[in-house]
């Protein structure tokens, strides 16, 4: 059989125009392959190099707490050292990071162009979901009985469920059972596992974190987050509840303090700067069964001894009362603390011997929200403590005893809160960005760092899903010397 040399000669042609078209596929897929591997790495790089530069920031913060964790003026606010910081330029961009936290809620407004800080928030300023009474969870925004009663139930170890709470049995049933906790919360977040707690409640209208009302988040159902379009920001629990607080039982000088429930002989014998007649009082009211819960006690305590001329010698057991019989001869007697001595008696003395205080409140550094939820503080007087303290020294700020020198809280007033009050703050939140100029790149972080000691990140979280909470241009507000 003849073929036709034309018709092999064009199916050849036709076979090299296949093979080169598939050869022309090929190379431009391996091609967009390349580019978008290098697109890809070089993405991933600036990635990393964000979330250093956050890390930065972060660091940044800790090194300046180790400093002056007792001078909130130093971290509250300082843009000088948090806000767009330039951290290394690598000739394609310049890496920078900012330091933010949201407005005191009492201001109308912020004094920059991003309405927030450039600062940290102190753990203590905010109430410890762990060991708050449960008047105080009650009185926060948005808390009723109930969800009080689940907390609770969900943090203490035993098995018996409160009138409006939940035990273990209740998380079993649900179509995806889960164990409690049974002990105290490692993180806010965790109130999501709750009965009765959800994101709105815990987070509120703030998706971003920055502390300020942002147009999507004052517009309805139009755009998420959905809110109430009140033109007032919602911050959920989250910005008043924390799970890190924590503090060592010193004095100011590092020295731990006397328990005033332990030995007569260890009050005596130490330099507590205490007078006399409040040392013999203490030792009295031991050798008689007094039992004290926390040292404002003493504030203008009177006791009757149950035999005269007590001194503490052969106390009986804790707790129990003495077995002699009371002298009709003896007199009451004052402890000797006023507002004069009442600084020196919760700078030196305590109760318990665990080394260490949990959950207590800055006073001064609680905003009013928070400081209103503490017994026997309203609203107003919230207020009068928040401005009052805006005008006292360091030394007068050393102890919550300003309270009653500056007449602004009663005796009994302050004892009824005392427990709960400190004056000092070891853990802070940190939220930083860190971007790249012009390209844009940004990593957002949120952590907690606690300088009780060496210094360490308890906890670190990438928060650069919920969106920019601040501007990332160095060139517009402020852009300072890099990093050292």
């Amino acid at each position: 059989m003849s073929t036709n040399p034309r018709r092999q000669q064009g199916l050849v042609l036709v076979a090299v125009m296949v093979v080169v078209a598939l050869a022309a596929m090929l190379a431009a897929t391996l091609l967009f392959r390349i580019r978008a591997e290098t697109a890809a790495a070089a993405s991933g790089t600036r990635g990393h190099q964000a979330y250093a530069a956050a890390l930065s920031g972060i660091h940044t913060a800790m090194a300046l707490l180790k400093e002056s964790a007792d001078d909130p003026q130093k971290w509250t606010d300082n843009p000088e050292l948090f806000h767009n910081r330039l951290v290394v330029d690598d000739g394609s961009d310049r890496w920078c990071f900012t330091v933010y936290a949201a407005p005191d809620p009492a201001e109308s407004s912020s004094s920059n162009s991003d309405g927030v800080r450039f600062g940290l928030r102190d753990e203590a300023s905010m109430i410890n979901v762990n060991t708050a009474p449960a008047s105080v969870l009650l009185a926060l925004p948005g808390m009723t009985a109930p969800l009080v009663d689940a907390l609770m139930d969900y943090i203490d170890t035993d098995a018996t469920p409160r009138p409006d709470g939940a035990e273990q049995d209740f998380y079993s049933g649900l179509r995806t059972p889960y164990l409690i906790r049974n002990g105290p919360l490692r993180t806010i977040d965790e109130l999501l596992l709750i009965k009765g707690f959800d994101a709105r409640l815990v987070y509120g209208e703030d998706t971003n974190l920055n502390g300020r009302l942002d147009p999507n988040e004052d517009d309805g159902d139009a755009t998420p987050p959905y809110d109430n379009a009140d033109g007032v920001l919602d911050t959920g629990l989250r910005s008043e509840l924390t799970v890190w607080s924590t503090e060592p039982d010193v004095d100011r000088q590092g020295k731990p303090r006397i328990d005033i429930n332990g030995s007569a002989d260890a009050l005596s014998t130490a330099d507590t700067g205490l007078s006399s007649e409040t040392i013999k009082f203490i030792q009295t009211c031991g050798a008689d069964g007094v039992v004290f819960t926390d040292p404002s006690q003493l504030l203008e305590m009177r006791h009757t001894p149950r035999s005269a001329g007590r001194t503490g010698k052969g106390r009986p057991v804790k707790g129990k009362p003495s077995t002699q019989p009371a002298d009709p001869q003896a007199q009451e007697i004052e402890s000797g603390v006023g507002a004069a001595e009442l600084a020196t008696v919760l700078d030196k003395l305590t109760v318990g011997a665990t080394g260490k205080r949990v959950g207590r409140v800055n006073v001064n550094t609680a905003p009013a929200n928070v400081l209103s939820c503490l017994p026997g503080i309203d609203a107003n007087l919230a207020r009068q403590i928040v401005d009052a303290r805006a005008g006292l020294e360091s030394d007068a700020l050393s102890t919550p005893a300003w309270l009653v020198t500056q007449s602004i809280l009663t005796a009994e007033q302050f004892k009824a809160v005392a427990p709960l009050l400190t004056a000092r703050s070891y853990q802070f939140r940190v939220r930083c960005v860190g971007f790249g100029w012009p390209s844009g790149r940004y990593r957002a972080l949120e952590a907690v760092v606690d300088v009780s000691g060496p210094g360490r990140i308890v906890y670190l979280r990438d928060i650069t899903r919920a969106g920019p909470a601040v501007s990332m241009d160095p060139d517009q507000g402020r852009s300072t010397s890099e990093v050292p």
